[in-house]
């Protein structure tokens, strides 16, 4: 059984309340704003779970392949992408391994992922290896030094059956050595705690004041870019 295969009935509640849904929508302004998806293109979606980013990149006109090694979860993929008439062609594979020839996508999109796979920088090296000559992989990260990442940590500890169990959250230094080249941006947000929240308006408050100064420290999401040299 994949690590996520207990969690895909439940999987996309959280992002239906009101915390959840303030963080899905900072994390998917960061993914868009850095990956910057065009219609037309070809992405893969590295790890897509149940196709939140999948069906997002799809409804911007985007010709979207999506791989995750949980069944369960690409059950509920397929699933929301027959409800909302999106063609999408979703896939079962070890992201380790991928399927496809070299220089394949334009754009490959990995959110939350990393953290939990055996060896990051072989799936980094891997997902290079897809995409396209002057193409880009974007990837989105739990902050290390973050109440988020603190917490996910401490549910990781208290409960053993936790996908968070063996996870691991990345420093700026330790996301800059995934690769052979350095990303060309990295870019930080989600810097209200998880105790905080209050309401969304409250939330999108301490969002803008927090991050005029874009800081490693306290940032409970990145998203690092690379492009793909010609």
């Amino acid at each position: 059984m994949a690590l996520f295969d207990h969690s895909a009935e439940t999987y996309d509640e959280w992002c239906a309340t009101p915390l959840g849904s303030f963080v899905d929508a900072i994390e998917k302004q960061m993914m868009m704003g850095v990956s910057k998806p065009k219609s037309g293109e070809k992405a893969l979606d590295m790890g897509c779970g149940t196709g939140i980013y999948s069906l997002l990149l799809a409804s911007q006109g985007v010709n979207v392949t999506g791989v995750d090694i949980s069944t369960a979860m690409l059950k509920k993929a397929r699933e929301k992408a027959e409800e909302s008439r999106q063609v999408i062609n979703f896939l079962e594979g070890d992201i380790h391994h991928l399927p496809f020839a070299d220089h394949t996508f334009d754009l490959v999109l990995s959110n939350l992922v990393l953290e939990f796979v055996d060896s990051p920088k072989d799936v980094l090296a891997e997902a290079m290896r897809v995409v396209k000559p002057g193409g880009r992989l974007t990837v989105g990260m739990i902050g290390k030094q973050s109440e988020w990442a603190s917490l996910y940590e401490k549910q990781g500890k208290d409960k053993t059956n936790s996908v968070f169990s063996g996870a691991h959250f990345f420093t700026v230094q330790e996301i800059k050595e995934l690769y052979t080249e350095e990303p060309s941006v990295i870019q930080f947000g989600l810097y209200i705690a998880p105790d905080e929240f209050v309401t969304k308006e409250q939330a999108y408050d301490l969002e803008r004041q927090r991050s005029y100064h874009g800081q490693e420290e306290g940032a409970g999401f990145i998203v690092a870019n690379w492009i793909k040299k010609a």
